[in-house]
């Protein structure tokens, strides 16, 4: 008798300097899609050219390359140009979402965010995928 195979999860990479934060999405979000990790900016660059997630979860502020610099990074690069990248911010500012649409992301989210808006968010950005 044939398996049914299940229909394959999507991934999404959690890029976050903040542990608890990371695992608290990575909670959140694990019971629908495979979860990535990664602590700074160039981490997440490097596992979403060597993975290629469906989304990228960003956090905005980050020591080193912050989460402006490496949406940008992702949005520009050939390989990664494609995947969807939701971005996190502790600051509640209108010029803030400007800028995110500038540097190609699909949303920008105020933090703490409610797991069931992360996941509409998510579903949103990724769109004929889920």
């Amino acid at each position: 008798m044939p398996s049914i195979e299940e229909p394959s999860r999507l991934t999404l990479l959690l890029v976050d300097d903040c542990v608890a934060e990371r695992e608290f999405y990575a909670q959140a979000l694990e019971a629908e899609f495979n979860i990535l990790t990664a602590g700074r900016g160039s981490d997440g660059v490097t596992l979403a050219l060597n993975e290629r997630p469906d989304l990228v979860l960003l956090d905005v502020a980050m020591p080193g390359m912050d989460g402006w610099t490496t949406c940008t990074y992702i949005k520009s690069h050939p390989d990664t140009a494609d995947i969807p990248v939701v971005l996190l911010t502790g600051t509640d500012d209108i010029d803030l979402t400007q800028h995110a649409v500038a540097v190609g992301a699909s949303a920008l989210l105020t933090k703490p965010c409610p797991a069931d808006k992360l996941r509409n968010t998510i579903r949103q950005a990724l769109g004929a995928q889920v």
